[in-house]
């Protein structure tokens, strides 16, 4: 039932449920009239009694659909515009056998209900339609002029009136409805982030931390010092690679170029590859300097894990148009580097996509591999 104005009464809190029906409740007390009528003017018994159930029936109907209630609104859609159109056939039926004049009033909550439940070109059909059968009925019974244009009135107004408070009523449902769905959507984000950020941040650290933890046992016998170095910088990557967990759950991280190229030489370097870097002085952007480092850093890692290189070359361009940074090695383009082949390429590629960025990956016609990050500066 997503396009009734009204949604089911199940599901909203107590305190949401009595407050609807009380109002549903209030605007009831206008049958006083009708009742009276009813009780008071001469009219056969039998007639008296058709018109008491009729408009018993009547009431329970509104009740029921305004907004519809468990029993109903669980029959769907159908259901709840079948028991609505009843109700103008319940009150000219009642005309017609004879019930008080004052029965004319039910067409003022055929409206009201017609005008919250149905979209707004359907009710003003409907509304319109119950305005001129009043007009007919009030005229084939001999009202004056007057007292017909009031009754019409009173149709149309509280028809365009509750019209508009049901389109109030969809558009804040809509609203929650969207509400939810961005909520929903910013935790999915979030996890994602998450952990985009643990497998970049740890996909580089672990790896520098396994190649000198490697490094220092080769050179724990002949030479003791350059290992206890070795150490010393496992514990400060190790220092590092926590400060930037923390950072990267708590969505506080930042990535500066120069530090991940400092890092990347370092890596290397204990990798026993050879390191060409080759950087532009331009300054650049903050959002385009971490894209480009956290690129730095996928790339050399790949380089270390997958290439088997004995050589890498960092090259970094800028100019007043673009940056783009580019990482070439001499190893093998193995298949976990491809374009595309793993998640530390597709959250690289992400990364640069947020600044209008595009990511190149894969095999160099002369051999190796070559990763290549293109962002605008205009």
């Amino acid at each position: 039932m997503d396009w009734l104005g009204q949604e089911p009464l199940s599901g909203r809190p107590v305190a949401d449920r009595i407050r609807i029906r009380l109002g549903v409740g209030l605007g009831l007390l206008f049958l006083a009239g009708p009742i009276s009528d009813l009780a008071s003017e001469p009219m056969s018994t039998g007639t008296r009694v058709v018109s008491a159930i009729g408009l018993a029936l009547f009431v329970a109907i509104y009740v029921s659909v305004l907004p519809p209630l468990p029993w109903l609104s669980r029959h769907g859609t159908r259901a709840v515009v079948a028991a609505l159109a009843l109700l103008p056939v319940i009150a000219a039926a009642l005309l017609a056998l004879g019930a008080p004049d004052s029965f004319t009033t039910l067409f003022v909550y055929v409206a009201a209900a017609t005008g919250m439940l149905l979209p707004p070109r359907i009710a003003a059909a409907v509304i319109a339609a119950a305005a001129i059968g009043v007009w007919i009925l009030s005229a084939r019974r001999g009202d004056s002029d007057s007292a017909i244009a009031a009754t019409v009135l009173t149709v149309v107004s509280i028809g365009a009136l509750m019209g508009a408070f049901g389109r109030v009523v969809r558009v804040n449902r809509e609203l929650r409805e969207t509400r939810e769905e961005l909520a929903t959507l910013a935790v999915a984000e979030e996890r994602l982030r998450i952990a985009r950020d643990l497998h970049d941040l740890l996909g580089h650290s672990l790896s520098v931390i396994a190649l000198k933890t490697e490094l220092a046992s080769r050179l724990l016998e002949r030479d003791p010092a350059r290992a206890a170095g070795e150490l010393e910088e496992v514990q400060a990557v190790s220092r590092q690679a926590l400060a930037e967990v923390r950072g990267a759950v708590q969505g506080y991280r930042e990535l500066a170029l120069a530090d991940s190229l400092t890092r990347a030489r370092s890596a290397l370097s204990a990798a026993g590859i050879d390191c060409e870097l080759a950087t532009a002085p331009t300054a650049l952007p903050a959002d385009v300097d971490a894209v480009l480092a956290w690129a730095v850093r996928e790339g050399t890692t790949n380089v270390i894990r997958h290439s088997h290189a004995r050589h890498c070359a960092i090259r970094i361009h800028a100019d007043r148009a673009s940056a783009a940074l580019e990482i070439d090695d001499d190893g093998h383009a193995g298949a976990a580097t491809v374009n595309g082949g793993g998640s530390g390429l597709d959250g690289l590629r992400e990364r640069a996509q947020r600044v209008r960025g595009t990511l190149e990956a894969g095999a160099r016609p002369g051999g190796g591999f070559r990763l290549r990050v293109t962002v605008p500066l205009s």
